[in-house]
């Protein structure tokens, strides 16, 4: 079985929103998003950084943002991040070519 199959089955048995509740934290600088890409199991970071002003700003570690055929755009991942729901994110994420595999946060 293929990470990204594996990956999908495990996300299919988990409630999403219990578990970014407990991997979040409460007012997070950083919130980093570990995926798996449906086609080849390479993995790949997405990461919200909050910037000087306090609002969350995505970096997807030298790679293009539409290399990721996520669905929506990238300021709408950002202005939900900024609102705190990253059940929404983990959704806008796996809309693409990619899983979420786990969230960290600090």
């Amino acid at each position: 079985m293929s990470e990204y199959k594996r990956i999908q089955k495990k996300n299919d048995l988990l409630d999403f929103e219990l578990l970014l509740g407990q991997q979040v934290k409460q007012d997070a600088r950083e919130v980093i998003f570990h995926t798996v890409a449906s086609m080849c199991d390479n993995k790949y970071k997405f990461r919200f950084k909050k910037n000087v002003e306090g609002d969350f700003k995505l970096f997807c570690y030298g790679f293009a943002f539409s290399n990721f055929g996520i669905k929506d755009d990238k300021y709408e991942l950002e202005w939900a991040a900024d609102e705190g729901d990253f059940f929404d994110v983990v959704q806008m994420i796996n809309s693409g070519y990619q899983l979420v595999e786990k969230v960290v946060s600090r």
